[in-house]
């Protein structure tokens, strides 16, 4: 099971957000910074990010970027499929199987119990999980001060 690069930065970036937002409202460039993510390619993920109510962003000098809930409360399941959706193959999807071969197929049981397995991980598994794990790694530490930068 393959996700696309756009899933994984998507998560990269809902994780960093999280991270970040303690200290006022996350910017594009400063998540492309931190996560050696091109910007216009973040650009492109937060745009579906916010049409499906996961960020709020402010435009202008003090704009950015904020989780519409906290992090416990946003799984990975949710973040995935506004993005590409969760399917270990194509015949099937949310609503169940779409192959036309469904009632003679000798895998489709096992491909649905697959689907379900990825399904049910990453409904329990929640940006802060993945943000707690991150911060006990080292990764990434919650509420880190800002620099101070003395000129």
């Amino acid at each position: 099971m393959n996700f696309s690069n756009k899933t994984r930065y998507a998560l990269r970036m809902m994780v960093d957000i999280a991270a970040n937002q303690e200290r006022g409202k996350v910017k594009i460039k400063d998540i492309s910074a931190r996560q050696d993510i091109s910007q216009k390619y973040l650009e492109q993920i937060i745009t579906i990010l916010t049409k499906n109510d996961l960020v709020k962003g402010e435009r202008g000098p003090q704009g950015g970027y904020t989780l519409t809930r906290p992090a416990s409360e946003i799984s990975v399941a949710e973040i995935v499929n506004v993005i590409e959706g969760i399917s270990a193959v194509p015949c099937i999807k949310e609503n169940g199987v779409v192959c036309e071969r469904k009632d003679v197929c000798t895998t489709i049981g096992m491909w649905q119990r697959i689907n379900e397995a990825v399904n049910k991980i990453m409904s329990e598994t929640t940006i802060q999980d993945l943000l707690d794990e991150a911060n006990a790694k080292g990764i990434i530490f919650i509420g880190d001060p800002m620099p101070e930068y003395i000129i």
